[in-house]
């Protein structure tokens, strides 16, 4: 249950609304403080102040109203620039990219922005009442103008202003190839320094020097759904493995295509086994619609691969930003060089072996960053030479042998 809960997480920080949400209702709990403020306090507290004024109700209806009406002109517009900068970067880098603009904090801020000040001004707008009226004590007491409301009001404009220009600049670099990539890079080393299976449990201390346990897998669990594997979870399946004293391997990693029936894991011999348990262990297992990069590095991996190809088409015929692509792929390959890989053995916390994973291998990661990008560099003489020289610097700099084979295996096949 918690791998899908991880999920769901996954997909409310990166839809387009979720920041807008949380600042809209920012936005009104700041306008019923701030209008509290002002009836506790009165507006006397004005006159000490050089930077205030004693605004009138005309006056600040027509502010707020005018606040109001450009926030969410500007708020419509910011939404359109978006979803076109969205609509060319997808056409030109691929439309598994289009989950990275949606997830852009800028625009998230830039748009919750607009509409919370929008939001602010209205709730502020409503409780103004009265006409001006000079009497001996100043303001009729008919009238009520929330003067801290409107200085918070006024605040919130220029930092709207300045969100504005901030956002004009922000567009165009977002979709900027460079950008693109950078960011692609920073998911991947993410994903590096929590590489699956790494994060189920314990690994199986291999300095004991003991021969991994055998486990007679009699009981198959067939998926009930077709969809990809998005994640596990450890918590669910250890938990199930060790209140029944068994062992789970999973015949799947996150980012396979699962379909319906297909079985996705064995457990070893349990006597009162049934399909309650089946369901258990389908409990701890994600299936979804779509890939995410959660658990699963080659997702993020085959981002990078299919910028190159897209790159390298007839149609596009863009070498330089294949060459970028080749450049952050080499920067992964010295981070996997200096990684070791997890055990698929995870143990509990009392060294028993509970779930085993299926094998992630060097092979694996060279298959998915350069395998099945060679065919596409080998049609590009300049794309070629330069993979082979970045592929050629990281063997240098990497003291992984047998990492350094499958390159060079590689380097072997673009030099043929």
């Amino acid at each position: 249950m918690r791998a899908y809960l991880q999920q769901l997480v996954y997909r409310i920080k990166g839809s387009y609304w979720f920041i807008p949400s949380l600042m809209v209702i920012a936005a009104f709990v700041l306008s019923q403080g701030a209008i509290w403020v002002d009836r506790a306090i009165g507006n006397e507290w004005t006159k000490e102040f050089w930077f205030t004024s004693m605004n009138q109700p005309d006056g600040a209806r027509a502010f707020l109203a005018t606040v109001a009406g450009s926030m969410i002109t500007v708020a419509g517009v910011t939404f359109s620039l978006t979803i076109l900068a969205v609509s060319h970067a997808t056409s030109h880098f691929g439309p598994r990219l289009l989950d990275n603009f949606m997830r852009d904090r800028g625009n998230q801020v830039t748009l919750g922005t607009f509409v919370a000040t929008f939001l602010y001004c209205l709730l502020v707008l409503r409780v103004i009442r009265g006409n001006w009226e000079s009497t001996a004590m100043g303001v009729s007491m008919d009238a009520f103008v929330p003067q801290f409301a409107l200085i918070i009001a006024m605040v919130l404009t220029i930092a709207s202003v300045g969100e504005l220009i901030y956002f004009i600049h922000h567009v165009p670099d977002s979709i900027h190839i460079s950008t693109v990539l950078q960011r692609l890079a920073r998911d991947m080393t993410a994903k590096f320094d929590e590489l699956y299976p790494e994060t189920l449990g314990d690994p199986l201390e291999a300095e004991s020097k003991q021969p991994e346990p055998e486990f007679d897998f009699r009981h198959q669990v067939p998926a009930t759904r077709s969809g990809y594997l998005q994640g596990v979870d450890d918590t669910e399946l250890l938990a199930f493995a060790r209140s029944n004293a068994t062992t789970v391997r999973l015949l799947r990693r996150p980012g396979d295509f699962i379909r319906e029936n297909e079985v996705i894991a064995e457990v070893a011999a349990m006597d009162d086994w049934c399909d309650d348990h089946a369901d258990q262990v389908r409990h701890g297992v994600a299936i979804g619609s779509i890939r995410t990069p959660t658990q699963d590095v080659f997702f993020v991996l085959n981002r990078f691969v299919e910028v190159a190809t897209r790159a390298l088409s007839p149609g596009v015929n863009d070498p330089f930003t294949a060459m970028q692509c080749i450049d952050w792929l080499s920067v992964g390959l010295v981070k996997l060089a200096e990684r070791k890989i997890p055990s698929s053995h995870r143990t509990d916390c009392d060294g028993n072996v509970r779930i085993i994973t299926t094998d992630v291998t060097h092979a694996d990661f060279v298959e998915s960053m350069l395998a099945q990008l060679v065919p596409y560099v080998k049609q590009d003489r300049n794309v070629t030479r330069y993979c082979v020289s970045s592929l050629q610097k990281v063997t240098t700099i990497s003291q992984n042998k047998p990492l350094n084979q499958l390159i060079n295996d590689q380097i072997e096949h673009l030099q043929q």
